[in-house]
């Protein structure tokens, strides 16, 4: 740390420099969220609910599909236990293009947000 009249200089090694930079970030008190970072977390986000949700109806359809399984091994109830673990089959089934269903819905309400950040980054330049 040479000192050249009354400047010191500090050199650090890059993790950390990183580490400085999250920890300017997170106590900068109204520093402003950079346009990439608020752009990932609204992804993050969207993402996040949409997958939320689609477990949860996941977890459901895998409950059904256990007790129709019940019914037919421990209450030997053939035709009801087949019926009812086959809606928990197609619930299960169904649940990739549920997700996608959710996913797209989750982006359109998103979509003004993100297109707001993208105008503001769209002024600076």
């Amino acid at each position: 740390m040479p000192n050249e009249g009354n400047r010191a200089t500090y050199r650090y090694t890059a993790d950390e420099q990183r580490e400085i930079d999250v920890l300017r970030r997170r106590y900068a008190v109204d520093a402003p969220e950079y346009d990439l970072a608020a752009l990932q977390k609204i992804d993050r986000e969207v993402t996040r609910q949409a997958t939320i949700k689609a477990v949860a109806v996941g977890v459901i359809g895998t409950l059904v599909f256990g007790g129709g399984l019940s019914m037919v091994i421990e209450f030997h109830l053939m035709a009801p236990g087949i019926v009812t673990g086959c809606c928990g089959i197609a619930v299960m089934a169904a649940m990739p293009a549920f997700y996608e269903r959710l996913l797209k819905r989750e982006r359109q309400k998103a979509a003004p947000r993100v297109a707001e950040l993208l105008k503001r980054a769209e002024k600076r330049e």
